[in-house]
């Protein structure tokens, strides 16, 4: 009866192996983990945090504070982490400028990409600019990648080096650069938009866009992040955006506005106000 029937009690006591891996423990970050409660302000505390990239709905819509302020409330929260924000524009935008406080970086992407053991976290620290929030920079220059590296290359390798990968792909969603990243739906999206009505207006096609080459079903997953740059931005926009939006993407955010974001410096976690470094940490729960 047992060989005609492998499920027979007999055929299984047969295969003590196979048994003993149903009994063996969860591996760590499995869904039937216990959730352990941040010490601080009631956060949750995760085995894992998934990479990012950061899409501007319009020039000017605050993707590169934003990206920086992600990898900074992760390295505030989760110090096991080494994020590392990559720019990931077409041709190089102001991350190095606002991101490096501390150290400025010794290369770029592609001088990284043409290394030999780029995979090797020494190698991304050594290529990467330092903020004082314990934070990686990895800017891009003008030029091109080196011939058949795309940002799925220096994704894998970035992973395979311990880093929690957070790209800045400025604006506009369209950026080919940024494909390879979008295609994986293990990267969480995120899509800033300036708190003025003008920039609302230029919403409607990026997110066509997204959903015509990318289907609804990622745009689902997506968070808007709403930016608040001016002192008198109210809101008004956040409001609008969560009523007629709240129901096709995963959540919306708002950054409040930051007297030491908009002075347009290097950007420093803890020289941000208070309510602005936890709108950033719920953000990075957001995507959990």
């Amino acid at each position: 009866m047992s060989e005609n029937f492998p499920d027979h009690p007999a055929a299984l006591s047969s295969t003590p192996t196979d048994l003993s891996l149903l009994l063996r423990p969860s591996p760590p970050g499995a869904p039937t983990d216990v959730v352990r409660m941040h010490p601080r302000n009631g956060f949750l505390l995760w085995a894992d945090l998934p990479p990012v990239l950061v899409l501007g709905s319009s020039g000017g819509s605050g993707a590169t504070t934003t990206a920086l302020g992600i990898a900074g409330a992760a390295a505030y929260d989760y110090g096991e982490h080494s994020p590392i924000v990559v720019d990931a524009t077409t041709t190089g935008g102001d991350l190095a400028a606002r991101g490096c406080d501390t150290i400025d970086a010794a290369g770029t992407v592609q001088s990284w990409l043409n290394m030999t053991h780029r995979s090797l976290p020494s190698t991304v620290i050594d290529s990467c600019g330092e903020n004082s929030s314990g934070v990686g920079v990895l800017p891009r220059g003008p030029e091109a990648l080196p011939r058949r590296e795309t940002y799925s290359s220096v994704h894998r390798d970035l992973v395979e080096a311990g880093c929690l990968p957070v790209y800045d792909g400025g604006a506009p969603v369209t950026n080919r650069m940024v494909a390879p990243l979008l295609c994986d739906s293990r990267i969480s999206l995120v899509i800033t938009l300036a708190a003025r009505p003008d920039a609302v207006n230029r919403l409607k096609p990026a997110l066509i866009w997204l959903d015509d080459n990318y289907s609804q079903y990622h745009l689902a997953e997506a968070i808007i992040v709403v930016t608040r740059q001016h002192p008198k931005d109210g809101p008004l926009v956040t409001d609008h955006v969560r009523k007629y939006l709240g129901d096709v993407v995963r959540a919306v955010a708002e950054i409040p506005y930051d007297a030491h974001l908009g002075a347009g410096g290097p950007i420093s976690w803890r020289r941000l106000a208070p309510p602005t470094r936890s709108a950033y940490r719920q953000l990075v729960n957001l995507m959990r």
